[in-house]
């Protein structure tokens, strides 16, 4: 197995890259309607992006592949602060170095690795601590007053916490579908 990545590797980072990024901003999009699903984003977009994921990490299993999706990612979801990319850089350097290693059990690395990574998710909640009237207001905006009283009751300060919890364990079950899936239906057909 080559470590460095080359063209065709770059083609498939991109392409997953944007794959996994348009399925988590319909996601967001989808659960930003209800504050309490919205405040579950990390563990249910953790679970539907897992397969994603590891489909990914199996198709350019190279160094710096993890770090490019995560700097992606983060990219997108910093559009109100720095914060959800340093994040995302920070859980992108820790699922490589999960995987430098690729000997012995891959699938628990995999899990390892995608549960540390979907931490990123949080970026963009972090605003609830660094900047709240900021998120309350965007939030105004785009859905009322009504809502931002609901959320605003649902997220004291230890909520990030919660959600780093969250992103965990949707994580682990989004990476574990997504091993069960890459044997039962990627492998089988030659796409891994």
């Amino acid at each position: 197995m080559k470590k460095k990545m080359n063209t065709k590797d770059y083609i498939f980072a991109g392409a997953f890259a944007a794959l996994y990024i348009v399925i988590l901003l319909a996601a967001v999009m989808l659960f930003g309607f209800n504050p309490i699903i919205y405040l579950m984003t990390p563990l249910i977009a953790g679970i539907i992006l897992g397969p994603v994921f590891i489909l990914y990490i199996s198709k350019v299993p190279k160094k710096g592949a993890i770090l490019i999706l995560a700097i992606l990612t983060g990219l997108v979801m910093s559009s109100y602060s720095i914060i959800p990319l340093v994040i995302a850089i920070a859980v992108g350097i820790l699922a490589e170095l999960v995987l430098t290693n690729r000997k012995g059990n891959i699938k628990v690395k995999n899990v390892i690795a995608y549960s540390i990574f979907n931490i990123c998710l949080v970026g963009p909640f972090t605003m609830l601590l660094f900047a709240r009237d900021q998120f309350m207001q965007t939030s105004a905006d785009y859905y009322g007053q009504d809502y931002v009283d609901r959320i605003s009751a649902l997220t004291p300060d230890w909520i990030l916490l919660v959600l780093v919890g969250l992103a965990i364990i949707g994580g682990l079950i989004g990476a574990t579908l997504g091993n069960k899936l890459n044997k039962k239906h990627f492998e089988q057909a030659g796409i891994v």
